[in-house]
Parts: structure tokens; C-alpha cells; sequence
């Protein structure tokens, strides 16, 4: 706001060059009009016409002498800033969108810079982002197809061998036929996930809110999962609000996420360890676990899809899309999913933890 009281207007810069150049050359032509009359009618001198001549020619040289200043105001604070905005509007359409233009005018032309680098600024972020949502969209199928031909690999050797009649022994077969169905199972958990993930890309995709009770929810979500724990003689420790914790969100994809986040901790941690599930009154959910650290090369990338929570994606222990699903439905929620690593955040005897926060 201060600027812009700084800032002077144009039309007002213009007018205000002109009125001081008009005064002063008419004060100039006076004084020598005043001169020679002063010395015909005082002194009696006659002048030839070329006196008078030379006089006019004078005051026409004096005002454009006087004009010189007001044109190099035009060509610095009009002409300039123009030609530098159509170049660098010329090179936005080229998709130069790192374009600055740089001049001090002290007028509107200030402004109309101010929103161009600004516009430029804009413009370069959002292609950054549909540079890096292309790369991510590629790296998804490339992925995609990397974690679906294995299976299918398999399933076609396995197939091919029974079809033959390679393998007659009956234990034998039925081992294949078991293998078969547990990659069939795995593929289909795949592009059922990788469905519900480019769902949720989708902007005609939209959640149902409903007014619901989020302590509810995660109470089944850990039932669901409690005799799974148990297998894996996981020490679970709960602390989840008696009172109902009401929140604005989508049933089905919130039990989607605490389900994901409850299930990651089973596949990816060893047996024998403890967790920590604690939701406060504000819904924040905090599920830590005393499981080994993430290297952090791995703590960088947890979200991204097809990235699993071991030393690899390649593990069998997950489609590595459970975490990315998590985290774009907690921010379709207007929410945020982080993950963090002993400080302050992570309970004192654990080492790492998930935060939701809506």
C-alpha cells in the first residue's frame, strides 16, 4: 500500500513535464520579447527583420531544447518498460516461464511488472507440477508394469506346465494350481489399488462427508485387524477417546486409510513388536510402532506409489500403494499425512510413527 502512495501516476508525470516545459520556454520567449521591445520603444534602436527572425528561430530551438527532458522521460519511463514487457511476454509464449522483467518506472508501469513476475512466478510452479505429475504418472505404469509381470510371469510358466502335462505328480500340481491363484489374488489386489488410486486423480472423483464418529471408525478398523496383531504377537496399546470424536468426513475412505496404516505396520515391522495407536479429542491420530528405522532415503519417498515401507519395493509384503492412497485421501479431507522418526513427535520407547492429522 505504501508503494503504490509512492508510485505517481502517468497522466499526472506527463502533465506535470509539460505545464513546467511550457512555462518555462514562455518565460524565455517573454524575457526576449520584453528585451527588444525594452530597447525600440526605450532606446530608440530599430532592429532589421532578421533580428526578429533570428528571435523566433531562437525560442523555436529553446523549445525543443525544453522537450529533450520530456522525451527521455517518455523513452525511460514509457518506451522502455513497454518494449521490455513485450519481450518478456514473447518469451512466456515461448515457454520461458522463468521470465523477470526488472525496471524502476515509478508509475503504473511498476504494477503492471509486479503482476507479470508474479504471473511468471505462477506459471513456472505449475509447470513444475505438470512436469513432476507426468514424470509420477509414468513412473506409476513403469512400475505398474514391472510389479504385474512378475506374477504374470508365473502364472504363464506354471499354466504352460500343467497344460503340457510336465508335472504329473498330484502334490506337484496342486502347488502350481496354488501358485497360480496366489498370484492371480495379488495381481487383482494390484489393480484394485491402482484403481482406487487413479479414482481419487480423477477431479470428477468426489468424497460423501457426512457428520460421523472418527473414534468409531478406527475402533472397527483395529478389530478387523486386532487377530492379525495377534499372529504377529504385536503388543498393541490403545488410547482412543470415549466420548464420539466428530468429524466432516468420508466413512468408507477414512476406514480406508486408518486400515492402511494399521496393516502397514503388520508388513512391514517384525513379530514381537509394540504399537502405540492414540487418537486425541481434535481427531489427531498417532500410530507408532518400535520396529526398525526407515533409511532415509526411503523416509523421502514413502508416499510416492509403488514404494513400499521395507528395503524395497520389490517385497512381496505390499503393493506399495497402500501409503499413497492414505495420504491423498487424508489431503482430500483438507488434512495432512506425515510420517516421522524419533523427536518429539514419536512416543518416548518407539522409533517411528504415523500422524494424521484432519
Amino acid at each position: 500500500m505504501n508503494r503504490n502512495n509512492k508510485q505517481k501516476k502517468l497522466k499526472y508525470q506527463i502533465f506535470i513535464y509539460m505545464i513546467i516545459g511550457l512555462l518555462i520556454w514562455m518565460l524565455i520567449a517573454s524575457a526576449l520579447d520584453e528585451t527588444l521591445y525594452y530597447l525600440e520603444e526605450k532606446r530608440g534602436i530599430e532592429f532589421p527583420y532578421k533580428v526578429y527572425l533570428i528571435c523566433n528561430l531562437v525560442q523555436a530551438v529553446i523549445l525543443v531544447l525544453m522537450n529533450i527532458p520530456f522525451l527521455n522521460f517518455l523513452i525511460n519511463h514509457v518506451d522502455k518498460p513497454v518494449q521490455k514487457i513485450i519481450t518478456s511476454l514473447n518469451k512466456i509464449a515461448d515457454g520461458k516461464y522463468d521470465e523477470q522483467i526488472s525496471f524502476n518506472s515509478k508509475n503504473e508501469f511498476d504494477q503492471i511488472k509486479d503482476a507479470f513476475n508474479s504471473m511468471s512466478k505462477k506459471l513456472e510452479a505449475a509447470e513444475k507440477i505438470k512436469k513432476n505429475a507426468e514424470n509420477e504418472r509414468i513412473l506409476l505404469f513403469a512400475n505398474m508394469a514391472h510389479d504385474l509381470k512378475t506374477p504374470i510371469t508365473s502364472i504363464i510358466g506354471f499354466s504352460k506346465a500343467l497344460s503340457d502335462v510336465i508335472i504329473e505328480d498330484k502334490v506337484k500340481q496342486h502347488e502350481y494350481i496354488s501358485t497360480i491363484n496366489s498370484k492371480a489374488v495379488k495381481m487383482n489386489d494390484l489393480i484394485d489399488r491402482l484403481f482406487e488410486y487413479v479414482k481419487l486423480e480423477s477431479s470428477e472423483n468426489h468424497l460423501h462427508f457426512e457428520l460421523v464418529d472418527i473414534a468409531e471408525i478406527l475402533r472397527n478398523c483395529i478389530a478387523e485387524l486386532y487377530t492379525e496383531y495377534e499372529e504377529k504377537k504385536i503388543q498393541l496399546e490403545i488410547e482412543i477417546p470415549d466420548n464420539p470424536v466428530i468429524k466432516n468426513v468420508d466413512k468408507l475412505e477414512l476406514s480406508r486409510v486408518y486400515t492402511n496404516l494399521l496393516n502397514n505396520v503388520i508388513k512391514h515391522n517384525p513379530d514381537g513388536i509394540r504399537v502405540f495407536v492414540c487418537m486425541k479429542n481434535d481427531g489427531q491420530l498417532l500410530i507408532a510402532d518400535s520396529g526398525d528405522r526407515l533409511p532415509q532415503e526411503l523416509e523421502e519417498k514413502l508416499f510416492t506409489p509403488f514404494v513400499s515401507g521395507d528395503s524395497s519395493r520389490r517385497s512381496s509384503n505390499g503393493s506399495g500403494l497402500g501409503l499413497s492412497l492414505a495420504s491423498k485421501i487424508v489431503k482430500k479431507h483438507g488434512g495432512e499425512l506425515r510420517f516421522v522418526q524419533n523427536g518429539g513427535d514419536v512416543p518416548e520407547g518407539y522409533t517411528k510413527a504415523f500422524i494424521v492429522i484432519l
